[in-house]
This record gives structure tokens, C-alpha cells and sequence, in this order.
């Protein structure tokens, strides 16, 4: 399937959606390229009262963010190069961003005392970007632990 079919058909879901959940809010959706062949299909809304649509710590931006995965997968016949990204009032960006500065902050407590520190456990996204932030960085290793609700990011010194 071309970029610019899927595109149309995921505008055409995300009306539906929209329709469904009676929201009025702009809406924007474009494709970016990502690494290694990925494409990101992201889509944004604004407008005023989302809040319901983010939910509490944002589960509901979530579900909604798996389910249009689950759709685009159906559409690519499961093509795992294309995810899907949602974001509310840019709130994912702008939790992305806090996280990010936190992760700096316990990457130079790490720096300072020479000892490894565990983080809150985080969803799978949250951790995501966690390792993302950190990794450009040869002088500490972040290493996912744990299991379920549980798991968590552990960031160490590395040894060189």
C-alpha cells in the first residue's frame, strides 16, 4: 500500500473516531520517516476541553493511540515499518519532554555518586523515551528490570 493511500485511509478513521467520541477539534496527521525503514504516522489534536481524551496520566490517549495501531496494522496487512503516534494538546510531547529533564537529572546523580539509581516503574512508552534521552551518552547504561506494572528503568555507571 503507498504512504499516501494509508494516510487517506487513517484520515478517514480518525473522522470516524472523532464522529464517535463527538469531539470538534483540529486535527492534523502527517507521515515521518523514522530509523531503520520505520514510517510514524502522527496525528495531533487541539482544540479546548480534550482533557477526557488524554484521561488520567494519559491512559486514554493511549488506547486510543493502540487501537489505531491495531487499524493501521489491519490496513498494512500487519507491516510492522509503519507505527502509530497520537498526541493530545501536545501532551505527549510535553511529558516527553519532563521526562527526558528527569532523566538527565538521575543521569548526573549516576555521574556523581558512581552508583547505580532505579526509577519509578513507567509504562512502555515513558521508559522508551527514558532510553532514548540517555543514549547518546557513553558514560551511563539504562537497562530495563522487572516484569508487568513492575518493570522499571535501572540507570548505571558505565564501566569502562
Amino acid at each position: 500500500m503507498k504512504d499516501k493511500e494509508l494516510i487517506k485511509l487513517v484520515e478517514k478513521e480518525v473522522e470516524t473516531l472523532c464522529s464517535l467520541l463527538e469531539v470538534d477539534c483540529e486535527r492534523s496527521l502527517n507521515l515521518e520517516e523514522g530509523d531503520e525503514d520505520v514510517k510514524y504516522i502522527k496525528i495531533s489534536f487541539e482544540g479546548e476541553d480534550l482533557g477526557y481524551m488524554i484521561g488520567n496520566r494519559g491512559r486514554h490517549l493511549d488506547s486510543m493511540q493502540y487501537v489505531l495501531q491495531l487499524m493501521v496494522g489491519k490496513m498494512t496487512e500487519q507491516d510492522p515499518n509503519y507505527r502509530v503516534l497520537v498526541d493530545v494538546g501536545g501532551y505527549r510531547e510535553e511529558r516527553n519532554s519532563h521526562l527526558e529533564e528527569m532523566a538527565l537529572q538521575k543521569a548526573d546523580d549516576v555521574r556523581i555518586l558512581g552508583e547505580s539509581i532505579e526509577l519509578p516503574p513507567m509504562k512502555p512508552a515513558d521508559r522508551r523515551a527514558v532510553h532514548m534521552a540517555l543514549s547518546e551518552y557513553d558514560d551511563i547504561i539504562t537497562e530495563s528490570e522487572g516484569e508487568g506494572r513492575d518493570r522499571h528503568i535501572v540507570i548505571k555507571p558505565a564501566n569502562k
